[in-house]
């Protein structure tokens, strides 16, 4: 049975007034590749199930079958389609050869079939030049999908145009789709899944529709999108990878929107080293580490977003980067809502930013954002925490119902917070300390527990025009009472006051005592005042020798808390 289809063929051309049907029954073939210029319909024919397998057309040598200008309107159906090369060390490559091929002004449909290459070089399907335009798989939601690519190196490379829909793409040593060279391929409605790489990787200009589809448990990202590519990628599911869900770059484009990107070991959507794509719509949560991270340079719009219950930061920024963050909704980040940092900026406008696990916003390492109208609430930390050097303006934003201050400024920043209303916080609106600055300028400051405006010693802000008003001052009135500012903080917050050390009890300037403890536990003591800063009493707390006289109640274990320090996201090797 080696040439059967061949003759087949052969015979059909010299009788054309022949209707062009060719019926293979059960068997495995090895012909001399077949090249289709005609619109031929070819289909499997097996009482046995599935049919796609016992019908096979095998190829070892050069490419199985080859649909040329010409073959618009050829069918080949039901078939299993193999490119099995030698494996001897010796053997010639095959980088060329594939199970299956379509160029020129090709149109074919390829439905029901299972297409497998076995070659470590090459790809199972390829369709080339921007005439190519084959339909694969089948347009209608069918019980028996196209069963495409087991263990080979890459299963469809696309260098034309093409309807790849309702395929299973798996286990490919390399990406599943490589879409390239101005190519403008549909791929709808496949699974694509545990690639030795990734899913779809679209590069050198390459565009395509990216839709319904399911990219899962790939070992590099779901979707890549490099060199200049600009694609569509709409209404995908892309999770549970074993990298990252979508990485852009090397000045990536794409329209990117709608998807659910969720359960990906990095980052969901990496954007970076010049790329500019466009994120709209998205439902990006559940990952192992952050949500949307910008880096190196990655700019872009991330607008009307959903991106919640990362393990780090919601969004991260570093290194030049400067996106549009509007209108997103970010909650749940364990390392906090958003993070900037070593040099990054970026414009957040718009923006719900709540129930982070640190601060809704991070400011830090000569990092320079702009921040109008959004709101930053309910946070188990501070609002918006501003450190190393950083900068940045906050305008006409509401921070409010956050754990810790509503605006923490420390380690040499300077920011300009203009015509923002903090106020409900559990702590302090705004606190400055440890050598920072700031500029404040019409700012409502109010109803905050602490204080509206707290400041450090020797911090000297430029303030204009600011409303402090209605704050419940509790520090101010716990001292009036005489009691330990412990009794107020805990080990949670650090309240901003007078403190000392005890010379006599030998603490140290890392161990701070409140006024009331002074007086009362450490009386006729050798005492120094340290500074008015933010601190928590540790008389109150009972890590110094002596248990303090002014706090009765059973103390809690709660760890020792600040506002910690956010982790960055690594940038691994994505290639």
């Amino acid at each position: 049975m080696f040439n059967i289809p061949l003759n087949f063929l052969r015979f059909l051309d010299a009788e054309p007034e022949r209707e062009k049907l060719i019926l293979l029954h059960t068997g495995h073939y090895f012909p001399e590749p077949i090249l289709i210029s005609c619109s031929v319909q070819i289909i499997g024919a097996s009482s046995q199930c599935p049919i796609n397998k016992a019908v096979v057309i095998e190829q070892r040598d050069d490419t199985t079958v080859t649909l040329v200008e010409g073959s618009t309107g050829a069918y080949v159906g039901y078939l299993t389609l193999r490119f099995n090369p030698d494996k001897a060390p010796s053997a010639v490559p095959h980088q060329q050869h594939y199970a299956l091929q379509v160029t020129e002004e090709a149109s074919p449909v390829i439905d029901r079939c299972h297409i497998n290459s076995t070659s470590s070089v090459g790809a199972a399907v390829c369709v080339k030049r921007t005439a190519a335009n084959p339909k694969v798989g089948t347009e209608a939601a069918m019980n028996s999908l196209a069963i495409v690519a087991t263990l080979h190196q890459i299963s469809l490379f696309i260098l034309g145009r093409g309807r790849f829909m309702e395929n299973r793409i798996y286990s490919n040593a390399f990406a599943g789709i490589w879409i390239t060279g101005s190519s403008d391929p549909t791929i709808r409605k496949n699974e694509i899944y545990a690639g030795q790489q990734g899913g779809v990787y679209i590069f050198g200009d390459g565009r395509g529709l990216i839709e319904q589809n399911n990219i899962y448990g790939n070992a590099l990202a779901g979707i890549q999108i490099r060199t200049c590519s600009d694609p569509i990628v709409r209404l995908n599911k892309i999770h549970d990878g074993l990298h990252g869900g979508i990485y852009v770059h090397e000045k990536g484009k794409g329209l990117i929107e709608e998807n659910e990107v969720y359960g990906n070991t990095l980052a969901g959507i990496w954007v970076t080293t010049g790329s500019s794509p466009i994120l709209r719509k998205n439902r990006i949560h559940s990952g192992k580490q952050v949500g949307v991270y910008f880096y190196d340079n990655g700019h872009g719009l991330l607008e009307e977003n959903d991106i919640f219950n990362h393990l780090y930061s919601g969004v991260q920024i570093r290194t030049g980067s400067n996106p549009k963050i509007t209108r997103n909704r970010i909650w749940g980040g364990q390392n906090g809502g958003v993070l900037v940092y070593n040099g990054g900026l970026g414009m957040l406008e718009d923006n719900e930013i709540f129930d982070n696990a640190m601060a809704g916003v991070w400011i830090k390492t000569d990092s320079h954002p702009t921040l109008r109208r959004n709101k930053i609430y309910d946070g188990r930390d501070g609002g918006v925490c501003i450190f190393n050097n950083g900068r940045g303006l906050l305008e006409d934003n509401d921070i409010y119902r956050n754990a810790q201050a509503g605006v923490l400024i420390s380690t040499e920043s300077n920011p300009t917070l203009r015509r923002n209303r903090i106020f409900e916080g559990k702590a302090a609106g705004v606190e400055i300390t440890n050598g920072a600055s700031a500029t404040l300028e019409a700012n409502q400051l109010f109803h905050n527990k602490f204080g509206g405006l707290c400041l450090a010693t020797d911090v000297k802000p430029i303030l204009r025009d600011n409303k402090i008003y209605d704050n419940h001052n509790a520090v101010e009135r716990a001292v009036g009472r005489g009691q330990c500012l412990f009794k107020i903080s805990s080990c949670t917050s650090f309240p901003m006051h007078d403190f000392y050390r005890c010379v006599s009890c030998n603490t140290t300037d890392r161990n701070a005592i409140c006024i009331n403890c002074i007086k009362n536990c450490h009386r006729g003591h050798t005492v120094e005042f340290v500074r008015h800063d933010r601190f928590f009493c540790d008389c109150g707390a009972g890590t110094l020798e002596h248990q303090c006289r002014l706090q009765t109640e059973v103390r809690d274990n709660d760890t020792v808390y600040d506002s910690a320090t956010p982790t960055g996201s690594d940038t691994p090797n994505m290639l």
